[in-house]
């Protein structure tokens, strides 16, 4: 899974992805967004993956979960789910 800070907030995506470690996550990798104002946190996903994506949505308390369509976000080619956070 990709853990995107889409907020700017420093820190945010790492701390994140460390929680999701803990709560038994196989992988989680941190980085950065190409953009940062994202205003609303959201799972995506690839197809076959959305059981995957409702629970690490409920688990991070996130409300928006979408297909992965048209392009992916950058650094996400191997992962199969992307959590974008937002400003909220």
């Amino acid at each position: 899974m990709l853990v995107l800070n889409g907020n700017g907030t420093s820190g945010v995506a790492g701390a994140t992805a460390t929680r999701l470690l803990g709560r038994g996550y196989r992988s989680a990798t941190a980085t950065n967004a190409a953009n940062d104002a994202y205003a609303t946190s959201l799972v995506l996903y690839r197809p076959g993956w959305e059981h995957e994506a409702q629970r690490l949505a409920k688990d991070v308390g996130i409300k928006v979960v979408a297909a992965l369509d048209g392009r992916p976000p950058a650094g996400s080619a191997r992962d199969q789910l992307v959590l974008i956070l937002g400003s909220n």
